[in-house]
């Protein structure tokens, strides 16, 4: 991990794929998950999905699903994408102690992101932000960022700039996202007001 996070990764998939035949099993699939990080960091998307498939297919950590959504979501491979994270849902319902580097909220932001910069913009992917995460600030009447930092949700400004992009992306019309926007602005303290006053075009 000292090597992937240096940017070093051949040299850490050198030193994995030599490890992992020799390695006992549960030590076997993290050596692959890290392998699996190395080549996703390395843009190595085909290798990456291989050894993530091959930690999930024997494991219930909504991450391990999760490092496949993304991976197929590089690929292009969309719907295959979106099935992996409905595991990765249900998953996180059924064991929330399972160990992780992202929250579940952080995830759906990171999944939808995701969608975007492939630009697969989809209905599945905007209610992640648009009314999964919102939902967090309307319902509570707070947008301060340490507020949800510290419970791992993320910042507002990050969710409602990829909901504008979504309804943008899926070519939905101004007033359309106008309309979102008044549905929204009622129920928002006076800093997220302002942010989304602030955000009603495109440009």
């Amino acid at each position: 991990m000292a090597l992937i996070r240096a940017g070093q990764t051949e040299k850490a998939l050198n030193l994995l794929e030599a490890a992992i035949p020799d390695l006992p099993p549960e030590a076997r699939q993290e050596a692959r998950k890290y392998a699996g990080l190395a080549c996703y960091f390395a843009e190595r998307w085909p290798e990456a999905l291989a050894y993530f498939t091959a930690v999930a297919e024997e494991s219930a950590i909504p991450e391990d699903h999760f490092n496949v959504a993304m991976s197929l979501v590089k690929l292009g491979e969309i719907e295959p994408a979106h099935t992996a994270w409905e595991r990765v849902f249900t998953l996180s319902y059924e064991h929330q102690d399972a160990p992780e580097s992202s929250s579940f909220f952080e995830k759906k932001l990171l999944f939808a992101r995701a969608l975007l910069d492939a630009r697969a913009p989809d209905p599945r992917g905007l209610d992640l932000v648009g009314r999964q995460l919102m939902g967090f600030y309307t319902t509570n009447h707070i947008t301060d960022p340490g507020f949800w930092g510290m419970r791992r949700v993320p910042d507002f400004e990050s969710v409602l700039v990829a909901t504008r992009e979504f309804y943008r992306g899926m070519g939905k019309p101004e007033a359309e996202w106008g309309a979102y926007l008044d549905g929204i602005v009622g129920q928002l303290d006076e800093e997220g007001r302002a942010l989304a006053e602030g955000m009603r075009g495109y440009t």
